[in-house]
């Protein structure tokens, strides 16, 4: 079935086709596109040259025989006219006086060559020099317009035109034709109107300056630009020149200078030319006036390397043997080859890298770097020409410089964005079915060709190589895509679904393809395991019946329904074997089981340390799980570590198991790898391993935050597209980029960008405010949210010494903002935090009362000062809050500033036993924090002296043994640990030797009792939301989910900060296409494997709700509960859980799954169907089964 739909951009229509038909490799659909009057009467001005396109969105989706949907979409040009005409090669300005050069391209709308007769035909060009443009009048004092450009006569007929001059070109055969027009000395306007039959087509350009005295000068190209031959220009002026000088610009370096004495020249052009130079020639008047014109020069780009890849055959066979060669030229080059499934590439949105995206890259990277704005030149001015080639003038001559007086934003605006197998032969078993098959790097030293062999992966794809190289010589060079076609004239396709639930019924799909040129009769056998059963379609009863046998027509596909029921955690094996007299084919996947209900997690961590002439230390350890813990899901590891760090460094790119699709979240992959590296540095350490992990990972991330700066330089949850940036989120990043550039390379304009942006937003008392959304919720801090948001840009501005002194006043003024604010009393716990660490970072004398204020709040725990945000009602939980984290995050800081290290090992002991299994804490801003304290501590870990083992014991005797040394302290030894009764995990743990070492019990399992979503409220609850879902499952093929939340009023807060809304879904089930809508809350929707999750702006104590459509992909029955979530991003445990299913699908029985293509469900014979064609049963195939199921169980054994 194709679904096609189309919108038209200019009309807004947008009109849905749905057409049910056999589609044989291609299909044409005809419709109609209501005709616009609009089209061809819109009329383009100076500053509207492109106008509005017209064109239509086409977006189809095809859902093939086995289900699967497929999706693509075009935009289609609507023409009016057979002809187009373009001009080309034309300046920006006209000058008076000056000759007017161009070119005038006719060609067709299909890009087709002209034909002969087109050829003998001409374009007439219809010329009017006018007195008048906007650039003549201003706004006087009475707000009115009146003339500023002297046009020689006084009168407003001063204003009339010039008589219309024609001019006929000769249409050439490529379509190009070349033509002068004289400037008249008085011409303030030119139009220009080219006609060839009826196509027409307009040009207006203005003299927006005058010189003072009337002089000017205009750059001529007179031959291609082509690198490594001469550029021959010509200048033309107004008056007498005897020389001048010119400058050339590309990639923001001056690459030619020079001084001319004639007005023909040629320049030599080289490399450094490439892709764009800018080109600027000036004068100076006797009175001091310059006079100058600038021209860009593109060259046509090529890679001067180039490396081409091809492979031994145009096809293969799964597990065939095949070359892939490859050619560079230069030796000694290195080489990278990367082989991609054609599937995958085609649905990346990122489609790799190709020699189109890196030469782009190229030519934006060069208009960076010049900072070119080809817009300045149509300000005509001296000074906007210099400024066309990113030219910073310093002079004591005068470039005037015009001021755009009838549009006065646009010169504002360009400022600002300057700143801104045979018969009977066993076939051979598929199973490796990987989306990358070849990720390689080489040194092709000793010659300029190499050929590497690989094993055809079992994917019936297409494949495609590409391959990158280097060179000292010769740079970068990047292969044509070379494409290799796996293919099978019989195979078999599985459909399989991600995952599913224990009990869950799955209608297995096996998918018969048969492309040869006979009818094929297939037996087909589904392998019997323990991890699942197959079931009879009429009564939900148990099944021995895992072979079936159907006819395949030829060029045909057969599809065969297995239903099974997954009974066993864990990876369930389906392996599907086809046997035919011609042809067979055997496939093996997996479909991962999980087990119902909701997944829980508990950490617990030692801290073992021996005392002074202490040889062994024992401590228990112990974990209970609760009377709903669902069987067969226990299971609980065990790790050891000699480093503080240890547990987050093996796991840096998992710290956290969370999404992060935002600003700040993204920073989770970017901040803990600088105090990583921090440590490392300092304690000088070379696990040269480690370092380059945690700094590739800096490098992706920095590259994803970067897509999150607006376009005046601040930072937000999700860029461009939100109201303002953000003042908390700007710091943040600033303080993160001041300290990762001591490892990787930080764009330093980011960063002043940035610091200008939040200095912009600093108040005359020195504290900051926030323009745009501050998502974290602590931040808000009721009244002392100002003092939190003062606090934390102080810490940013005062990361970096340069920072210090070039922000010497605000970071006083802030300082004297939160001393006072300190004296009045600050009573959150969390402000009094942040406010102690960036006193002292800022060496104040208030920093130590600070301090003493926020340890005699401490509440002492068993000997540790611990603090607490204020009171909510907060999930059940291990864990310590995240503000809480946080706060003894900021006091470690603050006393490690304050020399006060020895008072602060005990809290730094307890803040490393906080960490979940992962190495993490609860969320972004904890962690970070968290690590950044923990990191500095470590360094005096005195690691070098360790020499410890550690036994582990359970009931049943020695569990695990883990030997801890100077070598390998920084590794993380670890171990699944034995569940050796349903209802608790009980351990010793046994260290002998000395030196110190981190023991972490971590357990998983399985709830169940969930509460399902009920519309009503529960006022005796201790949950932070409301949250209900009804679920709209009357519908064949979909169910649609109403899903209300808010947040309630014990938690003392009238807004969350940004929330999570973590929808599971129905096994079989995903995302329908736009299935959810954004609006102001809902304001990012991810899709990870069985999950919706929806980024909530905030959540308040007003109800809201959100319509979530899913779409059915694979046939499940006796479906379980999905888990919906909602919790606040920076406070997790403020969360609430609720369940919901679809009654209809968990009651629903085989047949009715099923439908028609169980034509003879109920019947325990054969249970095959053909969705493309009838299939005509075999008249034996009832006492052949027998037999068949015989020769098939030998052909396994």
């Amino acid at each position: 079935m194709m679904s096609v739909t189309y919108f038209h951009f200019f009309n807004g229509l947008n009109k849905h086709y749905q057409l049910k038909e056999t589609i044989d490799g291609s299909a044409a659909i005809t419709f109609d596109v209501p005709y616009s009057k609009r089209l061809g009467d819109h009329t383009y001005s100076y500053y509207d040259e492109y106008g509005p396109s017209e064109y239509v969105d086409i977006s189809v989706n095809v859902t093939d025989v086995t289900g699967l949907t497929y999706n693509s979409s075009a935009r289609v040009s609507i023409v009016m006219n057979k002809y187009n005409l373009e001009f080309l090669q034309h300046p920006q300005i006209i000058k008076p006086s000056m000759t007017f050069t161009a070119q005038l391209k006719l060609s067709t709308y299909d890009s087709q060559p002209l034909t002969a007769e087109e050829q003998s035909g001409s374009v007439r060009l219809a010329v009017t020099q006018s007195k008048f443009s906007p650039w003549t009048w201003t706004w006087d004092n009475n707000e009115s317009l009146a003339p500023r450009m002297m046009n020689d006569t006084p009168s407003f007929s001063s204003i009339y035109d010039i008589p219309v001059e024609n001019i006929d070109l000769p249409v050439t055969a490529d379509g190009v034709m070349s033509f002068q027009i004289h400037l008249s000395d008085s011409v303030a306007t030119l139009n220009i109107e080219a006609r060839f039959k009826d196509a027409v087509q307009g040009l207006q350009l203005y003299r927006s300056y005058s010189s003072p005295s009337s002089s000017y000068i205009q750059l001529h190209r007179d031959s291609e630009p082509q690198v490594g031959q001469p550029l021959y220009l010509t200048l033309e002026s107004s008056f007498n020149l005897a020389e001048f000088h010119y400058l050339v610009m590309s990639r923001g370096r001056v690459v030619d200078a020079g001084t001319v004495h004639s007005s023909s020249f040629s320049l030599n052009t080289n490399h450094s030319w490439t892709p764009e130079a800018c080109v600027m020639v000036y004068h100076t008047l006797p009175d001091g006036e310059i006079v100058n014109d600038a021209l860009q020069v593109t060259f046509t780009q090529v890679l001067r390397n180039t490396v081409s890849l091809s492979w031994s055959q145009d096809h293969a066979k799964p597990a065939d043997s095949v070359f892939l060669s490859v050619s560079v030229s230069e030796a000694g080059s290195l080489l990278g080859i990367l082989v991609v499934d054609k599937a995958a590439l085609d649905s990346s949105k990122d489609n790799g890298i190709t020699e189109k995206t890196v030469l782009e890259e190229f030519m934006s990277y060069s208009r960076e770097m010049t900072h070119t704005d080809y817009s300045s030149m149509k300000m005509g001015d001296p000074y906007s020409i210099f400024m066309t080639c990113g030219v910073t003038v310093l002079t004591d001559a005068m470039p005037n410089q015009e001021i755009d007086q009838f549009f006065p934003a646009f010169r504002a605006d360009v400022y600002r964005n300057q700143l801104d197998s045979e018969a009977f032969q066993e076939p051979r078993k598929r199973k490796d079915f990987p989306e990358t098959w070849i990720w390689l790097d080489a040194n092709v030293s000793n010659s300029v060709s190499d050929s590497f062999q690989f094993t055809v992966p079992d994917s019936l794809t297409s494949w495609v190589a590409f391959a990158i190289v280097m060179s000292e010589n010769l740079g970068l060079g990047i292969s044509a895509p070379a494409e290799l076609t796996v293919f099978r004239d019989f195979f078999v396709s599985l459909n399989l679904p991600a995952f599913l639930i224990r009990g869950e019924l799955l209608l297995l799909e096996v998918n018969l393809f048969n492309y040869m040129d006979v009818d094929l009769e297939v037996m087909v056998v589904v392998a019997e395991s323990w991890m699942f059963e197959f079931v009879s379609p009429d009564n939900g009863g148990f099944s021995l019946d895992n072979v079936r046998k159907a006819s395949v027509l030829s060029n045909n596909i057969t599809t065969l329904l297995f239903p099974i029921r997954a009974t066993a955690l864990g990876e369930i094996p389906i392996s599907v074997k086809a046997t035919s007299v011609y042809s067979s084919d055997w496939v093996y996947k997996t479909i991962l089981v999980k087990p119902e209900g909701l997944e829980q997690s508990f950490t617990q961590t030692l801290f073992l340390e021996f005392q002074l002439n202490q040889k062994t230390l024992t401590r228990t350890m112990s974990f209970s799980f609760p009377p709903n813990v669902v069987p067969d899901s226990q299971r609980a590891s065990i790790s050891a570590v000699g480093d503080i760090l240890g547990p987050s460094i093996d796991n840096l790119d998992s710290l956290v198991e969370m999404p992060y699709g935002c600003g700040e979240q993204n920073m989770i992959h970017f901040a803990p790898n600088i105090y990583v590296l921090q440590y490392m540095r300092s304690t000088k350490q070379s696990d040269e391993q480690t370092r380059n992990k945690a700094m590739s990972s800096m490098m992706e991330a920095y590259e994803r935050e970067l897509s999150y700066q607006r376009i005046d330089g601040s930072f937000s949850a999700f860029g461009d597209s939100d109201d303002s940036g953000s003042t908390w989120l700007s710091a943040f990043v600033l303080r993160c980029f001041l300290q990762a550039q001591d490892f990787i390379s930080i764009d330093r304009m980011v960063m002043q960008r940035m610091a200008y942006w939040l200095l912009a937003h600093q108040n005359s008392d020195g504290s900051f405010n926030e323009p745009g959304r501050v998502i974290h919720t602590e931040l808000q801090g009721g009244l002392d949210g100002p003092v939190s948001l003062t606090a934390y840009v102080l810490i940013a501005l005062l990361e970096d010494a340069e920072y210090r002194s070039a922000y010497e006043g605000s970071i006083s003024s802030a300082v004297s903002y939160l001393t006072s604010r300190l004296a009045q009393g600050i009573s959150s716990n969390y402000s009094l935090s942040l406010v102690t660490y960036a006193l002292s970072l800022a060496n104040s004398t208030a920093a130590p009362s600070a301090l003493t204020e926020l340890l005699n709040r401490a509440l002492i725990v068993d000997g540790v000062p611990t603090w607490r945000s204020p009171a909510n009602v907060l999930y059940n939980s291990w864990q310590p809050s995240s503000s809480d984290i946080e706060i003894s995050a900021y006091v470690l800081l603050a006393m490690h500033r304050l020399r006060l290290m020895d008072e602060g090992f005990t809290l730094m002991k307890w803040l490393s036993k906080q960490r979940n299994h992962q190495g993490g804490y609860g969320s972004t801003q904890d962690t970070v924090m968290a690590l950044h304290a923990l990191s500095i501590y470590a360094t005096f870990s005195n690691a070098e002296s360790i020499d410890l083992s550690i036994t582990v014991n359970g009931a049943s005797g020695a569990a695990a043994t883990f030997n801890i040394d100077r070598y390998n302290y920084l590794l993380q030894q670890s171990q699944d640990l034995p569940i050796e009764a349903e209802e608790e995990v009980d351990i010793e743990v046994v260290a002998e030797g000395k030196g110190f070492a981190l023991f972490q019990l971590s357990v998983f399992y399985n709830v169940m009792n969930l509460r399902t979503s009920l519309r009503r409220r529960d006022m005796h609850t201790n949950e932070a939301f409301d949250l209900y879902i009804d679920v709209m499952d009357n519908e064949e093929f979909s169910v649609n989910l109403y899903i209300c939340f808010r947040l309630r009023e014990n938690q003392g807060l009238r807004q969350t900060g940004m929330a999570i809304l973590d929808v599971g879904l129905l096994s079989g089930f995903s995302l329908a296409q736009n299935g959810v809508q954004l609006d102001d809350i809902v304001r990012r929707v991810e899709t990870p494997s069985g999950r919706v999750i929806l980024y909530l702006d905030t959540v308040t104590t007003v109800e809201r709700c959100s319509e979530i459509s899913t779409i059915q992909e694979f046939k499940v029955t006796n479906i379980q509960d999905a888990v919906v979530m909602i919790y606040d991003y920076y406070e997790t445990q403020r969360r609430t859980v609720r369940s919901y299913t679809s009654e209809t699908r968990r009651d629903m029985s085989v047949c009715s799954l099923c439908g028609p293509d169980c034509g003879q469900c109920g019947v325990q014979d054969i249970w095959a169907t053909d969705r493309t064609t009838s299939i005509n049963q075999h008249p034996l195939l009832a006492l052949s089964l027998t037999t068949a199921l015989i020769i098939l169980l030998s052909i396994y054994n």
